[in-house]
């Protein structure tokens, strides 16, 4: 394992926000949507944990320099326009309103991790040495947790005055994590045990054989990782073992099981036929079930556009607030007698339907900027002959690129199990950036 310095005693305030933050995310990862349920609404774990760090980022002093980067610039925009389109429906919606704006208004934590490391760069190393702790907390257990929460349910107690389980996590939360392990990995900052390559491999087929969104959230990083790394004989290697395992086990499958189409999402099995219908849905035609939700998904994302690019919403949206589904007569599209979705399976059809064009194309350029920031310092230091720091934001890159792939078909950035990793990782990309930019010494070393 790479030597990565002691964590920094936490007794200032900063420091222990990073240790609180991170059991915050480890609760938001192992439990899921259970653990958001935590606190007195409307102010739960994920509002307090907020208004702590604006709190701690005032204190720090470094408000003004984490507003220094175009990336931050442009979070900042893309912020104030959603709070533009927020404060008019909050009297008609109420917390509703709050609720849908999330999605964005959650990048208060990028600022404040961005502060956090211009005010000690140090904690670059605290925060990777959290991260090595939850990950040895997390791959071993989450394959039990995932099951528990996807097949024994009935056995998950509800939280007291609410429909939720207090343990229930979907297959891209745990993908995004999954993928997140493995980058960590490939760019050399942990080695990679044997109990890890079972632990690993086994929950990324559990939870590929769930979602598209998931599988794409996997592969799709990790291969850019791979080419980036050049790795391309390993990864060739890789791809061409789990495609011979997959295709024994369909062969094995088909022949000496009985094929029953699913009828929902939540029914489909872990199994290398649903891996297959999977793969098949993505380029082409799959089964019934899963070509049905593909359609639920395109016939919903063709009347937003229709109601904002050609139509009567272009420059504002509809607001936050609005049950996007009930106004477009949609419910979900596995199961048509639960009560309506919020938002459109897709962050960037939720924010074309809410904040309008402008909404979506601030958005989009956020991301292009923030990706663009982190890969060209990453070239820097991999010019340099900087490793450790380029793997880092290498990294760093991929892992946001999975939150933002499994969001493209889910609703995964709207809530917090989601959206604040997503926005603690986009801090610390930043931060990391402008550290490096400012101070290029070896923090990794001893």
């Amino acid at each position: 394992m790479t030597n990565i310095p002691a964590i920094l005693h936490p007794t200032r305030p900063g420091d222990r926000y990073i240790l609180a933050l991170s059991c915050v995310l480890l609760g938001y990862a192992m439990i899921g949507k259970g653990f958001a349920y935590l606190g007195l609404p409307p102010f739960f774990i994920g509002e307090m944990a907020l208004f702590a760090g604006l709190a701690v980022l005032l204190w720090t002093g470094c408000l003004v320099a984490a507003l220094a980067t175009l990336p931050s610039l442009f979070l900042a925009t893309t912020m104030l326009w959603v709070l533009l389109r927020t404060l008019p429906y909050f009297g008609v919606y109420g917390f509703d309103a709050l609720r849908d704006s999330v999605v964005v208004m959650y990048g208060g934590f990028a600022f404040v991790v961005i502060a956090l490391l211009l005010e000690d760069g140090r904690r670059i190393n605290s925060i990777c040495r959290y991260y090595q702790v939850f990950l040895s907390v997390y791959i071993p257990t989450i394959p039990l947790v995932y099951v528990i929460s996807r097949y024994l349910t009935e056995y998950v107690p509800n939280w007291p005055g609410y429909n939720v389980p207090v343990l229930q996590i979907r297959s891209g939360e745990v993908a995004v994590h999954l993928t997140g392990a493995a980058l960590f990995v490939l760019v050399g900052l942990r080695k990679l045990s044997p109990f890890w390559i079972v632990f690993l491999s086994t929950t990324m087929m559990m939870v590929s054989a769930s979602s598209r969104g998931a599988l794409l959230a996997i592969v799709l990083p990790l291969t850019f990782a791979s080419l980036v790394l050049g790795k391309v004989r390993e990864l060739a290697t890789v791809f061409l073992v789990g495609l011979m395992i997959l295709v024994s086990a369909y062969a094995v499958e088909t022949t000496f099981t009985d094929y029953r189409e699913v009828r929902a999402t939540s029914e489909r099995m872990l199994n290398a036929r649903q891996i297959v219908d999977n793969v098949a849905s993505i380029v082409g035609q799959g089964g019934e079930q899963t070509e049905a939700t593909k359609t639920w998904r395109l016939d919903w994302w063709n009347i937003i556009i229709a109601n904002t690019v050609f139509g009567p919403n272009f420059w504002t949206g509809r607001g936050f607030g609005l049950n996007l589904a009930d106004a477009d007569g949609f419910r979900d599209g596995d199961h048509p007698d639960l009560p309506e979705l919020r938002s459109p399976h897709s962050v960037h059809m939720t924010l074309l339907a809410r904040a309008g064009v402008p909404g979506v194309a601030l958005w989009l350029v956020f991301l292009a900027s923030w990706f663009g920031m982190i890969m060209h310092v990453m070239l820097i230091a991999a010019r340099r002959e900087q490793t450790e720091w380029a793997g880092l934001f290498l990294f760093v890159c991929c892992y946001a690129a999975s939150f933002v792939i499994n969001a493209s078909f889910d609703v995964a950035l709207e809530g917090p199990m989601q959206g604040i990793w997503f926005w603690c990782l986009v801090g610390f990309g930043i931060g990391s950036a402008m550290v490096y930019r400012c101070q290029p010494i070896r923090i990794f070393s001893r």
